[in-house]
């Protein structure tokens, strides 16, 4: 490793810890609002869609992120953006969480905890650029992924020990909800905090140049330039599609008493079991990912979502239920390098923003329809197995798209 690659990569994964933390819970948030906050489909579904939905602000932000530099990008939408959550210990507050358990004060306190989410999913979108584009200028391609995949590592470890403590803590005390999201709010921040002290390879390539990402028209624009990328993003539509589809149906089967009624142990450490398969995968699916490229990489990685989505569907004990999470746990560890580092291997240096502006912003398509049908389905038929289903199918599809995208790391138009 070159000298800025030493350092990078030491505030990378110093940074990619408390990031883990604040990730882990929100990836459980489905769980919470349906288990601890009592939540409706409706509620559900708002919940699981806001991040995947709010992505298409970048629409909005573009300008505001092409013309501010990582650092202060970093710092700004971590303060604006997840600190707010810290207001959810107002629930630790016993007349609160009293007024907060039924009827009014229970709905507004859900649809509170949305406006949280959704603000902290907003804030995603100008963090994910900066921090992509930081490493896009300062890792080479030969080992972008593999450096990745080292520091994402350790934040599946802290994602995986932030999960088993909540997990526990929670089947003694499920007052402890507002103390766990405000602790997750801080270390969100402070992962930000870390990272936006990274020195720039090369201030001036760190700018985004060109095209910007500020409208429909400009995404559009973009992917008929680069036909390959185009159908890179096809691939993820399809996955997230069925992905969005599958975790809005999830929290139904996993938490309702009538499905597999699991308690929060099992609930969060599943998830725990998904990042410590990751810990040992990351660095492998990471270097696999800079020999065969995302394309490749993504379709295998589908390929074993459709194996999850069948073993998630016969699942009928914890025991089956977490096999089934391990497989998921596999999958998904290849999936996030693919779709963290994939959209740079398509773009020159210069354009790694723009790039991974349209990858985030077409994010907001597959919330908007892989929620709805989902919770669609759910409020009809009451069946999350129907969703599984459907996302098997479509998985499949998927793996067949990217796969046509042929085999290496080198995916930009000559």
């Amino acid at each position: 490793m070159s000298r800025i690659e030493k350092s990078t990569y030491r505030r990378h994964r110093l940074a990619s810890i408390p990031e883990g933390m604040f990730g882990s819970m929100m990836w459980a948030a489905g769980e919470f609002t349906r288990k601890a906050l009592g939540a409706d489909i409706l509620l559900l579904t708002l919940t699981t869609m806001a991040p995947a939905v709010v992505q298409g602000a970048i629409l909005f932000f573009s300008r505001w992120i092409s013309s501010t530099g990582p650092r202060r990008l970093l710092r700004r939408a971590a303060t604006v953006g997840r600190l707010p959550l810290v207001l959810i210990l107002l629930l630790a507050i016993p007349e609160v969480a009293d007024w907060a358990s039924e009827g009014t004060g229970q709905t507004v306190v859900g649809y509170s905890f949305l406006l949280l989410i959704t603000i902290s999913a907003l804030a995603q979108v100008p963090i994910t650029a900066a921090w992509n584009g930081v490493l896009r200028a300062n890792y080479r391609d030969a080992n972008r992924g593999e450096l990745f995949g080292r520091a994402h590592r350790y934040g599946s470890f802290a994602s995986a020990a932030t999960l088993l403590v909540a997990g526990i803590w929670l089947h003694q005390n499920e007052g402890a909800f507002p103390w766990i999201y405000a602790g997750a709010a801080v270390c969100g921040w402070l992962a930000c905090e870390i990272f936006a002290g990274v020195e720039l390879r090369d201030p001036e390539k760190a700018k985004p140049r060109g095209l910007a990402i500020d409208s429909a028209r400009a995404i559009w624009k973009l992917l008929l330039a680069d036909r390959r990328f185009l159908r890179y993003e096809l691939g993820f539509i399809l996955y997230g599609t069925a992905f969005m589809a599958s975790m809005t149906a999830k929290p139904v089967w996993t938490v309702d008493a009538e499905f597999l009624h699991l308690d929060w142990r099992v609930l969060l450490g599943s998830k725990a079991l998904v990042a410590i398969v990751a810990v040992f995968l990351a660095v492998w699916f990471g270097r696999k990912m800079d020999r065969i490229g995302p394309g490749w990489l993504s379709g295998f990685c589908f390929i074993g979502l459709a194996i999850y989505g069948i073993a998630l569907s016969l699942a009928s004990t914890p025991g089956q239920f977490l096999f089934a999470e391990a497989i998921f746990g596999v999958s998904m560890a290849g999936v996030m390098i693919a779709w963290n580092m994939g959209p740079v291997a398509f773009a020159r240096e210069e354009q790694a923003r723009q790039y991974m502006a349209v990858h985030v912003a077409l994010v907001c398509i597959r919330g908007v329809v892989g929620h709805t049908l989902g919770g669609g389905i759910v409020a009809y038929w009451h069946d999350p197995r129907i969703v599984f289903g459907l996302s098997v199918g479509i998985w499949l599809v998927a793996a067949w798209v990217m796969f046509g995208l042929g085999r290496g790391p080198e995916l930009r138009q000559k």
